[in-house]
């Protein structure tokens, strides 16, 4: 593994999510942001100024990412720019992760939103890239539409790019 590391995670925060399913006493975002927080922590506490996070909300109330005034690309916000977390970041990113009053966003536009900051992140000066380990981690109930037009595009720039792509 890379001494470096860029993770994007991707947080379905739409309205399912705040369901509760298979008996459990906690909504789908709480019982997946549990494996988020602890990965995310753990990342904080390696202390490691070449580890890096960013977090993407999907099927957010509001759009604010660097594609939103392309089609497809509503409800999908920034919430942490790649780079390194301290732990007032965490303490912020943990008040604003909220279950929202929409069902809209694409997950794989929000994939390709994660694409885009990873590749900026990992690159030099002259566009090369540097050796990082690159995650995205989307984490998602499945309730949300999915346009799969260019799914077959973005595996191949997911591989070509050496993207990790999980699914919670």
């Amino acid at each position: 593994m890379a001494d470096k590391q860029a993770t994007v995670y991707i947080i379905d925060q739409g309205r399912s999510m705040g369901e509760k399913h298979s008996g459990r006493d906690e909504s789908d975002l709480e019982y997946g942001m549990r494996y988020v927080w602890d990965k995310i922590t753990t990342t904080l506490l390696a202390s490691r100024a070449t580890w890096a996070v960013g977090v993407v909300g999907l099927r957010t109330d509001e759009t604010d990412n660097p594609l939103k005034d392309e089609d497809g690309y509503e409800h999908i916000s920034i919430m942490q720019p790649l780079g390194p977390m301290k732990m007032p970041q965490l303490r912020q990113l943990q008040e604003t992760i909220k279950i929202n009053k929409t069902e809209i966003g694409d997950a794989v536009s929000a994939i390709i939103i994660a694409i885009e900051m990873i590749m900026a992140f990992t690159r030099n000066a002259k566009g090369e890239p540097l050796k990082f380990a690159r995650k995205i981690v989307l984490m998602t109930n499945g309730r949300g539409p999915i346009d799969g037009d260019d799914i077959d595009e973005i595996v191949k720039k997911l591989n070509d790019d050496g993207i990790e792509l999980v699914v919670v």
